[in-house]
């Protein structure tokens, strides 16, 4: 079961960074619904690794209590601004900042 919540876990990643990625590139920037349901798949995903994982001696609970406040944020940002026709380029660069920043403290706290 790890390995599913794992899997979808990481397309849900894959999704956030290329739908950001694509929205950045296009001459009129505009956060893409697809964003939202990869976080989405994310948390959800989050959620299950993390109740899988809460049983073996290598879990942290503060990694994941600082990704999953990350991710609201996420979720937040992306909510109040999704209906916009045109977004900010740092505004979308902040939404990929804040994946990479997910990313790094899933790798650097073990």
């Amino acid at each position: 079961m790890k390995t599913v919540f794992y899997i979808l876990h990481m397309l849900g990643l894959v999704g956030l960074i290329v739908t950001l990625v694509i929205s950045l590139r296009k001459p009129i920037k505009k956060l893409s619904t697809g964003t939202l349901h990869s976080a989405w798949l994310q948390l959800l995903s989050g959620l299950g690794l993390m109740g899988v994982m809460s049983s073996d001696k290598d879990f942290h609970p503060a990694k994941f209590g600082i990704k999953l406040i990350v991710l609201i944020v996420i979720l937040s940002l992306g909510y109040r601004n999704v209906k916009k026709e045109n977004v900010s380029t740092k505004f979308l660069s902040t939404l990929l900042a804040l994946v990479l920043v997910n990313i790094f403290i899933a790798v650097a706290i073990k």
